[in-house]
């Protein structure tokens, strides 16, 4: 009988590049029974050997309707590890705990810098919010059996409430993408694809307005949603405004098993994240993606790209902010494609080295191991099957 997981999300999709797509796929791979809960519109359904329980997307008061069915949920499958992602299904950890089965916090954000962004706060209230966060994470973490995070920023934070905290980076699975094949067409000159808070929009049009003295003919594709209704009529304001209507466009977000071929419509890749708490400790996922597809890429000069960057030379770093750096090196890499193509290579080349999905899945299945059955046996088991 195959040692079962639960992974339970109620702000996630249940198909999540990270829970799913990652976590989830190497648990099956690897012999567990994993079942996934997370927003999802359609029937409970088995996907890629992976059970999916659905729960519809809640808002207001119906969010902590959606934990209570969540919590529900993850206690009937009697699972023998539960992996909680949400930082609002902290509490229901502590009541999973009392399972006496192993749980997992996979902290996927630097929370209390994210309550700096938050929209819906104000300004005033985003101490405040931070502080209380930091206060949840600190206690309920400590009562846990281990945390997970995307980044080293914030496992170095959290380690100091609790020691068995591992980084696993969010960088893509080789096997997901390939870069297009040299004669094909990319008729999109620049392309982001990912979340599109407000702050991502008005940078994304600064950088279109710079680039339009440069490339006047440039086509732009931004593939997302935004956040907000009124980030969405600013966004649009600024297109008009700026003459940008025609050479950037918005379209709805795919779903990841299309990202790939997405990536391969384009010319360059960009991610122009600002210089803030937030950005200088999550790594931003988008980055890798454009790398492992061979799309060369101009992103923000901050501490996580730098690091994971380093001795490569596979992006462009340019100053957090600064449009017209951006729009500059976009402008070489459209004009120069000899340039781009050197720098395709050296982004494929650390992702098939170092930065890879692969190389992180042995540390989830080491934890997932360790807790079921303790680091000695676990250890022999592994030994047993090389």
């Amino acid at each position: 009988m195959s040692a079962s997981a639960c992974i339970v999300s109620v702000v996630r999709p249940a198909l999540d590049v990270r829970t799913y797509h990652k976590e989830a796929r190497s648990l099956a791979a690897a012999g567990w029974d994993v079942t996934v809960i997370g927003r999802d519109p359609g029937p409970p359904r088995v996907v890629d050997g992976i059970r999916i329980l659905p729960l519809r997307t809640a808002h207001g008061a119906g969010r902590a309707l959606a934990q209570v069915r969540a919590l529900r949920l993850a206690l009937g499958t009697r699972a023998d590890v539960y992996h909680v992602a949400d930082l609002e299904l902290l509490p229901a950890a502590l009541l999973l705990k009392r399972t006496r089965r192993p749980i997992v916090y996979d902290c996927i954000e630097d929370y209390p810098a994210y309550m700096h962004l938050k929209p819906w706060l104000p300004p005033r209230a985003r101490p405040v919010a931070a502080a209380a966060v930091a206060r949840l994470e600190r206690f309920v973490t400590a009562r846990l059996d281990a945390v997970l995070t995307a980044d080293e920023g914030t496992a170095e934070r959290l380690r100091r409430w609790q020691p068995a905290t591992i980084v696993l980076h969010n960088f893509p699975r080789r096997t997901d993408f390939a870069p297009a094949p040299p004669e094909a067409r990319r008729p999109l000159d620049v392309l982001y694809h990912g979340s599109l808070p407000a702050y991502h929009l008005e940078a994304l049009v600064e950088i279109g307005r710079r680039l339009a003295r440069r490339v006047p003919d440039f086509r732009c594709s931004i593939v997302g949603e935004p956040d907000s209704a009124r980030a969405w009529a600013e966004f649009a304001e600024g297109l008009a405004r700026h003459g940008l209507n025609g050479r950037m466009t918005l379209r709805p977000r795919v779903p990841f098993r299309q990202v790939p071929a997405l990536l391969g419509l384009a010319r360059t890749g960009v991610v122009p994240l600002p210089d803030v708490a937030k950005f200088r400790t999550n790594v931003p996922m988008k980055l890798f993606e454009y790398l492992a597809a061979g799309v060369p890429v101009v992103t923000s000069d901050l501490p996580p790209a730098r690091r994971l960057l380093e001795g490569s030379d596979a992006a462009v770093l340019v100053p957090p902010g600064d449009h017209d750096a951006f729009a500059d090196a976009l402008a070489r890499l459209v004009r120069d494609p000899g340039a781009a193509a050197a720098l395709a290579r050296r982004g494929l080349e650390l992702v098939r080295e170092r930065c890879h999905w692969e190389r992180e899945e042995a540390m989830l299945l080491r934890v997932y191991g360790d807790l079921l059955c303790g680091p000695g046996v676990a250890s022999l088991a592994a030994a047993m099957q090389a």
